[in-house]
Formats: C-alpha cells, sequence, structure tokens
C-alpha cells in the first residue's frame, strides 16, 4: 500500500497558490477536479473528507493522488487510449476503389450489383480479413460509395398506363387543392 503524504510534503515542488492558479486556468473538467482533489490534500484534508466534499469514492481520489504525487502534476489529465489497430491499412483499402468501380460480374461474381455482404466476401477473399457489415458499409463510405436502394416496381406494372393516369389526375383533382389541408380526416380508432 502507497502510503501518499498530506499538507506540504504532498506534491513538494508546488505551493498550494501555484496549484489553485493552475486549478482556474485549467480547462479540463476533470482535470480540473484532479487539481481540486490536489488543494485539498496539500490543505492536510484526509481521503475521506476530499471524497465526501467532491462526491466521488474513496478508491478513486486516492488513485488520482497517487498517480499526482508519483508521476507528477502532468497526470492531471487522461492518458490518452491508442485504441485498436487498423485490420486494413490505408493502401489495401484504396486498392478496393478500382476493384468496387466495375461490376461484380467483371471480378468473377455472378451478381449485378455490390452488396455490403459481396464487399464483405471480397475483401475476406483478398486480404483474409472479416468485417462486419457495418464496418464495411463505413469503409465503403470512406472510399466515396453512397447505399442506393432501388424503387421496387411490380413486374406486372404497365408503365404507360401509370404515366396516363398521372397526366389525368393531375387535372381531375385540381380543385382539391383548394380544399382545406387541416380538416379533420377519418381513421380506425387504435383505443377500442
Amino acid at each position: 500500500m502507497v502510503k501518499i503524504p498530506k499538507g506540504e510534503s504532498f506534491l513538494p515542488n508546488y505551493t498550494t497558490r501555484e496549484l489553485t492558479e493552475l486549478y482556474h486556468k485549467e480547462e479540463d473538467p476533470k482535470a480540473k477536479l484532479r487539481l481540486l482533489a490536489a488543494i485539498l490534500r496539500k490543505e492536510g484534508k484526509t481521503f475521506n473528507e476530499i471524497g465526501s466534499s467532491l462526491k466521488y469514492p474513496l478508491t478513486t481520489v486516492r488513485d488520482w493522488l497517487i498517480r499526482l504525487q508519483s508521476e507528477g502534476i502532468s497526470r492531471k489529465c487522461n492518458k490518452k487510449q491508442p485504441g485498436r489497430s487498423k485490420r486494413l491499412t490505408d493502401e489495401q483499402i484504396e486498392n478496393l476503389k478500382p476493384i468496387l468501380s466495375k461490376s461484380p460480374q467483371e471480378q468473377g461474381f455472378p451478381f449485378i450489383i455490390w452488396t455490403t455482404k459481396l464487399v464483405m466476401q471480397l475483401i475476406e477473399m483478398l486480404y483474409n480479413v472479416s468485417y462486419k457489415p457495418d464496418q464495411v458499409r463505413r469503409i465503403l463510405h470512406r472510399l466515396g460509395f453512397s447505399c442506393q436502394k432501388p424503387r421496387p416496381i411490380h413486374r406486372k406494372a404497365n408503365i404507360n398506363l401509370q404515366e396516363d393516369f398521372k397526366k389525368t389526375s393531375n387535372s381531375e383533382f385540381n380543385h382539391l387543392s383548394a380544399v382545406d389541408t387541416r380538416s379533420y380526416f377519418w381513421m380506425k380508432a387504435s383505443f377500442r
């Protein structure tokens, strides 16, 4: 168990006044809280007193002060977490663009258009890396592709009749556009 001094022996290179000045200049709220804990410890407060005044658990306050004492005042801020590394390099991702610019049939697939699942299979085939659909969509978006959904057309639809209807319906129902659109309308009651 690490013993943390209190009073003037805590952070001996800084005075209470210097810590207070750092506190007022700091913009990061978490760093401000840690500096406030350091100021209270410098004033001789116990962990329980600091924790109750800041409304933080004793262990959290203790961890902050241990880091400040052992690693210096720079530990008032969180360390940057590196995150998970990329599974495909930027070059590999850029190499997908010319492949996806051509149709799947030209690439040896028996499909007409690229789908997310098909691109997933392509990536796995080329680079032996498996992605989830959302990740593939992000990669495609980054490459400048956008998701397009075809508008469904019924196989028995007569396009000529539809066009004729559009032409005649506009003239037949023009008088309805002058009617008040805020009128009541009928719908099935859902609460019965």
